[in-house]
């Protein structure tokens, strides 16, 4: 992929996903299940206080189907859009206007959640005017210090992605300040462990290697002046941040100082996590839903 705008033409040639909006009853959330259901790309099912989802579809003009789901406690609501995803009757979920600890316990329930790999990790994808590729940014909103078996766990969930996207070969970097070992810089340690794990079980449609500052891994120029020689320098498609202080920062300066088109998404469950922000932009989560949506239709082809 070039661009995250990419996305859209994606998931408008596939069939429409059943998603899942627990909590709907609020404008900017509605906003983005407007924008998505105009593309053609949605059908809704809208979890939370009725009335005010019924008048915000009248307001918004949404004229796509909505199956409306009255409840306004958010544990019972997140159960609910739990129980659809058990059941089959939705192919993607959506945090609304409620706390994502709510919606994540409900995921994870060790009794009726849909946890399917053994941790949850968030990925962002950014592209800019200029750039020849989308980079995958993992992980910079759920694993806060990630250990190194949690870390080969979210490069696990990074390419699954890619793979839903039509990957098929993958170039992981594993990102620090610096490109060799440094027993001062604890990033560069593990990435080293996670490289050697990876090359011991010789994976065959992506490579990881590190550690690598970010020029390193997103300027060719860099690796020719630095003279280094490694399977994804200059060319990674996905970037594992040491912590979720450096993914954060990362993604959210490249959208709100590099004018980033971006998006974002959950894995590690039975469907995808749209987790939208408020700040975000009206693109991002037109965008978040059309790569849930594209997430989803993948995942549904695997389970069947």
């Amino acid at each position: 992929m070039k661009s995250v705008n990419e996305l859209l033409y994606k998931a408008k040639a596939l069939p429409k996903q059943r998603i899942a909006v627990v909590f709907a009853h609020d404008e900017f959330v509605m906003d983005a299940v407007k924008a998505t259901c105009d593309l053609g790309i949605i059908s809704p099912i809208l979890i939370g206080q009725a009335q005010v989802i019924s008048d915000l579809i009248k307001k918004l003009n949404i004229t796509e189907p909505c199956e409306i789901i009255d409840e306004n406690d958010g544990e019972k609501a997140s159960r609910i859009a739990v129980d659809l995803v058990n059941a089959h009757k939705a192919d993607v979920l959506m945090k609304g206007l409620l706390d994502t600890k709510i919606l994540l316990k409900a995921v994870v329930n060790s009794e009726w959640g849909i946890k399917d790999a053994k941790l949850l990790s968030h990925v962002g994808l950014v592209s800019f005017q200029g750039f020849d590729r989308v980079l995958f940014a993992t992980d910079g909103a759920m694993n806060i210090y990630p250990t190194v078996e949690e870390k080969i766990m979210i490069v696990e969930n990074a390419v699954k992605l890619t793979r839903l996207l039509g990957y098929k070969n993958t170039h992981v970097g594993l990102v620090s300040a610096v490109e060799k070992v440094n027993p001062k810089i604890i990033s560069t340690v593990e990435a080293d462990a996670i490289k050697n794990h990876f090359l011991a079980i010789k994976p065959t449609d992506f490579v990881v290697d590190g550690p690598f500052a970010v020029d390193n891994l997103v300027s060719l120029d860099s690796v020719k002046h630095k003279g280094l020689s490694s399977p994804v320098a200059g060319i990674a498609d996905v970037l594992v941040f040491p912590n979720l202080d450096g993914g954060n920062i990362f993604y959210k300066t490249c959208v709100f100082l590099g004018n980033a088109d971006a998006a974002g998404i959950v894995i590690g469950a039975k469907v995808p996590i749209v987790l939208t922000s408020r700040a975000d932009s009206a693109d991002t989560k037109t965008n978040s839903i059309a790569l849930g949506v594209i997430c989803g239709y993948g995942l549904s082809i695997t389970r069947h």
